[in-house]
């Protein structure tokens, strides 16, 4: 565990780490908004995919993949309870979001600045980094939402090193959480 000022320091840890200049990510739409400016000051290119609000805001799994640019693409950012929309995905959808990471072999990054809150008994939250054994996940969280604190900008980032994969990524991240 990393911590950052606030969610919005560990997302932008979290980017810096994964991804240099020119490089992309994915990100949601809608999706919370500072995503799109942490890319632009970090030189990072980002494509959105969409939620279909129709379905419970679940990810158009085709239309993701379609986003997907090989050797380009260097992170799937996930917000999971949904910021902005409220909602938890199933942990059958999480299974196919994982699905599709695991087949292109590109990480998430999960957005869980609202962990553990849900509006729907039949949706309870699942944590991505904690649904998968060989995806590698960085989950970002702050004690700001969960506990009610508003201003107290203490985040954090939580690696899920499965694979190895981030073995160097825990290296930098550890060098972005002392600045």
């Amino acid at each position: 565990m990393f911590l950052a000022f606030g969610c919005s320091g560990a997302l932008y840890n979290s980017i810096a780490v994964l991804c240099e200049v020119g490089d992309r990510i994915l990100v949601p739409k809608p999706g919370f908004p500072l995503c799109q400016p942490i890319c632009q000051n970090l030189g990072v290119e980002f494509d959105t995919y969409n939620l279909l609000p129709e379905e419970g805001w679940k990810i158009d799994l085709d239309q993701l993949r379609s986003q997907i640019v090989p050797n380009k693409t260097k992170a799937i950012l996930i917000n999971n309870p949904s910021n902005p929309c409220g909602s938890c995905f199933t942990a059958e959808h999480i299974q196919e979001i994982l699905a599709v990471a695991d087949e292109f072999k590109i990480p998430i990054i999960a957005d869980e600045v609202y962990y553990g809150l849900s509006y729907d008994p039949e949706r309870p939250f699942i944590s991505m980094g904690q649904s998968t054994t060989t995806v590698p996940v960085i989950c970002t969280g702050a004690i700001s939402k969960i506990y009610c604190l508003p201003g107290w900008r203490c985040g954090w980032t939580v690696v899920y090193n499965n694979g190895g994969y981030f073995d160097d990524v825990l290296t930098r991240l550890n060098m972005h959480s002392m600045i």
